[in-house]
């Protein structure tokens, strides 16, 4: 996907294939072991931090999501 669709407001990403993506993410995470897991996150740490500089909190979403479900 071209950086210019992601620039977009109101895009896809955002809202639908960012979380879904990150929660298929967590719950790989979940089901290695601790070794594996620790390398997953390592790798996986500097993707979260690139979404939430990307995105916004959205003060209306459900507070019992994951956070990568409250950005917008």
């Amino acid at each position: 996907m071209p950086r210019s669709a992601l620039c977009r407001a109101n895009n896809d990403w955002v809202r639908f294939v960012g979380p879904l993506a990150r929660t298929t993410l967590e719950e790989a995470m979940l089901a290695l072991n601790r070794r594996q897991r620790a390398a997953l996150r390592r790798e996986v740490a500097p993707l979260d931090v690139l979404f939430e500089q990307k995105t916004l909190n959205d003060p209306l979403a459900n507070p019992s999501l994951p956070w990568w479900s409250r950005r917008c």
